[in-house]
């Protein structure tokens, strides 16, 4: 079972008891102000909270978020969070195998800082061809991707190649073609 994050266990306070403030949150987390503050902080940032005088409340964009299930994208510096030098594809990558399902939104959401361009269509290809490979599956309900197991085979982004029409697992060297299919 996954550990449940900080941001999770903020966003969910939230959800169900509406608008807190940063020591009632700390409170009722048991954690520190600066660490409540730091990921309302990010929350605030992805547009899924709005805060005003130290009280914390839900966006649209949150609640929507909520109700769909999605990762929530905040970490802890030092665990990952940043990104330089690391491909779109590759912060991405990392995010899938850490979520249980996910959205071309939710990865936006967590991967962007804003200076990628076409960033939401170069993920939708990505997610597709991945997709097609049979690196993702899809939920029956929403929709929504999830890596397949056996798929999760190491830290490195499988490679999308186009022109072949396959997809390269970078940690193992296989290559998978795009099966028509899967579309």
């Amino acid at each position: 079972m996954a550990k449940v994050t900080l941001a999770e266990r903020i966003m969910t306070i939230l959800a169900t008891d509406g608008p807190q403030f940063t020591r009632q949150l700390a409170a009722t987390l048991e954690a520190k102000n600066d660490s409540i503050s730091e990921v309302c902080s990010c929350l605030r940032k992805k547009g899924l909270i709005h805060s005003e005088d130290g009280l914390h409340g839900l966006t649209r964009a949150g609640k929507a978020f909520m109700e769909s299930g999605g990762f929530v994208p905040c970490q802890r510096k030092g665990r990952g969070a940043a990104s330089a030098g690391r491909t779109l594809r590759q912060r991405a990558w990392s995010v899938m195998r850490m979520a249980d399902h996910f959205t071309v939104d939710n990865l936006m959401q967590t991967v962007c800082d804003g200076d990628e361009g076409n960033a939401g269509e170069n993920l939708r290809n990505y997610c597709r061809a991945l997709f097609r490979a049979g690196i993702l599956g899809r939920t029956a309900r929403t929709r929504a991707y999830f890596l397949r197991d056996e798929a999760n085979t190491g830290p490195l982004a499988p490679a999308y190649n186009r022109a072949e029409k396959c997809v390269t697992d970078r940690n193992t060297g296989k290559t998978y073609p795009l099966e028509a299919a899967h579309a």
